[in-house]
């Protein structure tokens, strides 16, 4: 049987504290204990990634700083929080940005049913969502537009590199910019409109995986043989 690193169990556990934390404890106990999943994510790529990037821990304590403003007030450091969420985006997308290539991106892809639905729903979800809270925070709506330019950037970039292909585990891109998606439109309901422990349970369990997997991907990443490319699209 294959032993699990150590570095991997402490991130599960990690990520066991802070669930069971969601669950049973008051949101603002959240405030002393989820910045350890980002710390501890720091530990997996600094332990198991060849070719480091300093800004990939900069980018979690980023996460880490923005989840801390959550908790202790939404509303009223909202501002701080879309610039910290803009700012990890835009780390994100400084570590992506070797990673592609979009002459390598097929224009069949992009224009597939399912590639035009997903845009559409990613689309309609942003406007919905945008709709909904902007009379909450009718005084902020640049840290709005903010957060939905630079959400749409990295998940257009996710999307690129994965279509692209190019690089095995690609699909854990995709799967972290859907996570993202969905932790900054449920957030915002959460936080502003229905308050529940459930939802406030969904959020932080999809907001860990999200980062998580877009962790991954740096660790179990390679390029993907040529052959392969080849006999995948002749």
């Amino acid at each position: 049987m294959k032993k699990i690193n150590i570095t991997y169990l402490f991130t599960y556990f990690t990520f066991l504290i802070v669930i069971c934390v969601a669950i049973f404890f008051d949101k603002w106990v959240l405030i002393y204990v989820k910045p350890i999943v980002p710390i501890s994510l720091i530990f997996l790529y600094q332990r198991f990634v060849k070719k480091t990037n300093l800004l990939f821990p900069l980018s979690m304590l980023v996460i880490a700083a923005t989840d801390v403003f959550v908790y202790l007030d939404f509303v009223k450091y909202f501002s701080t929080i879309a610039i910290l969420i803009a700012l990890f985006y835009a780390l994100c997308l400084l570590l992506l940005k070797n990673f592609i290539s979009i002459q390598e991106i097929k224009l069949n892809k992009l224009m597939s049913p399912q590639a035009i639905v997903s845009i559409l729903l990613i689309g309609y979800l942003i406007f919905s969502i945008t709709r909904l809270v902007l009379p909450k925070i009718i005084n902020s709506v640049e840290s709005v537009l903010l957060i939905i330019v630079s959400l749409l950037l990295f998940v257009t970039v996710c999307f690129f590199i994965y279509v692209a292909n190019r690089y095995e585990k690609s699909i854990y891109l995709f799967i972290a910019s859907c996570c993202t998606l969905f932790v900054d439109a449920f957030l915002a309901i959460n936080e502003l409109y229905f308050y529940s422990r459930l939802f406030t349970t969904l959020i932080n369990i999809v907001e860990i995986a999200g980062i998580y997997f877009f962790t991954i991907f740096f660790v179990e990443t390679k390029l993907v043989k040529k052959k392969r490319l080849e006999d995948k699209y002749l």
